[in-house]
């Protein structure tokens, strides 16, 4: 039994029963150990490179301000490419890790190849072959787009950009992240509390999506993973495949080196020594936060979609990760589970309520998510771990013929 902060209780054994129960009604030939970790039906449409902390209850300045930003790029002339920015100066290894996942070289397997799915989906969308690795959906989610002599154009595959944010332009992150002081260059170890706190503000204004934000990470994340556009769906692209927020962001795409180039910690290692956060707190706000995001990015996408076969894909997702939510047992989390029940879309694929509605219930969510991530940090969640740790590690099927489980 684990308290909740509301004071009540819940039997860990009587959540796996009620996941796998869950897992069962959405229909899906998953085995246990494959489904117990993330609530209802994940999607995933694209990989999507993703590197997930918690934030601690210890760190408040990482709240509503913060949690605010995501790593959605809408003014691509801040996009620099980790090529430009030059990322490997200090990020050696991660960016090394980086570059051997699928998230990577999904844009060499999927946009530079006019061929098969690439160009069904392209042909369904009205994307030209020229135009796929400019300014296309598919660029998006599949590749970084920058601007080059004032031309959308994917620069690399999936990178360091597409989940903590665009870090150009003179008011942009890239140097601001990396300066321990006002007027000169000093080791970090003695930057002053103050001057830390303004550089995060900074860097948070800009549009950084750091390590401590976890659910701006999480959102930038589900904003490839879940898919709404219904042309796309229509032409056979998954809308609803399992994507599990905690072993995908444990497993090949983990790229924890700042504290030692040659150790991939299990969590971020900065934010391990500096706010003494654990790994098993990291993992059970993931846990939780992960299923916040797919709700309420669940409802967005829901928002404008008419089209009832698109519809009812979401039913499941939307209503299970709801009613996982209520089991955790906050004050937020029992919010969203009785909030979602007047959203979920019929099995036919009608809609409830009108898409400003569901825009506005998902605003909804986003502040019951911010609110939980600042009241806690993953210490009064422990029976989250049995199911939790069920499932392992993620490493796609290229990863592990090439490099087996170890990053």
């Amino acid at each position: 039994m684990f308290p909740g902060v509301s004071g009540m209780t819940i039997d860990g054994a009587g959540m796996l029963k009620k996941m796998e129960s869950l897992m069962k009604r959405a229909s899906l030939s998953l085995s246990r150990s494959r489904t117990s970790a993330i609530a209802g039906v994940m999607f995933t449409a694209a990989y999507f490179l993703v590197a997930v902390s918690t934030t601690s209850a210890a760190e408040p300045a990482t709240g509503a301000a913060a949690t605010d930003v995501t790593a959605k790029v809408t003014d691509h002339s801040r996009v620099m490419g980790a090529a430009r920015a030059d990322c490997k100066k200090c990020h050696v290894s991660e960016v090394a890790a980086g570059m051997k996942t699928v998230h990577f070289q999904s844009a060499e397997q999927r946009l530079y190849k006019f061929d098969g799915n690439t160009k069904k989906y392209a042909d369904a969308l009205g994307i030209k072959q020229a135009e796929l690795l400019s300014n296309s959906a598919c660029a998006d989610c599949h590749g970084t787009v920058a601007l080059e002599a004032g031309q959308k154009k994917v620069v690399s595959g999936v990178s360091c950009e597409s989940c903590h944010g665009a870090a150009g332009g003179d008011d942009g992150w890239l140097n601001t992240h990396q300066s321990y002081h006002a007027s000169m260059k000093i080791p970090r170890e003695q930057e002053t509390a103050e001057h830390k706190a303004e550089r995060h503000a900074r860097c948070d204004t800009a549009g950084m999506v750091r390590s401590t934000n976890l659910y701006g990470l999480a959102k930038s994340c589900y904003g490839c993973h879940l898919i709404g556009n219904e042309k796309l769906v229509a032409a056979g692209h998954k809308a609803a495949s399992v994507f599990d927020f905690v072993s995908w962001s444990t497993g090949e795409v983990r790229h924890n080196f700042f504290m030692d180039k040659e150790v991939n910690a299990a969590a971020p290692s900065l934010w391990t020594e500096t706010e003494k956060g654990t790994v098993a707190n990291r993992r059970r706000m993931k846990f939780v936060v992960g299923m916040f995001a797919q709700v309420e990015t669940t409802l967005r996408l829901l928002a404008p979609a008419t089209e009832g076969a698109v519809i009812k894909q979401f039913r499941n997702p939307l209503r299970d990760a709801a009613e996982l939510l209520q089991e955790v047992d906050t004050p937020e989390t029992v919010a969203v589970g009785e909030l979602v029940e007047d959203f979920v879309p019929s099995r036919t694929g009608k809609k409830p309520e009108n898409g400003d509605e569901y825009l506005a219930a998902a605003d909804e969510i986003a502040e019951h998510a911010k609110a939980f991530v600042n009241a806690n940090d993953g210490s009064k969640f422990a029976d989250l771990d049995e199911i939790i740790e069920e499932t392992p590690a993620y490493y796609s099927q290229q990863y592990k013929q090439k490099y087996g489980e170890e990053n």
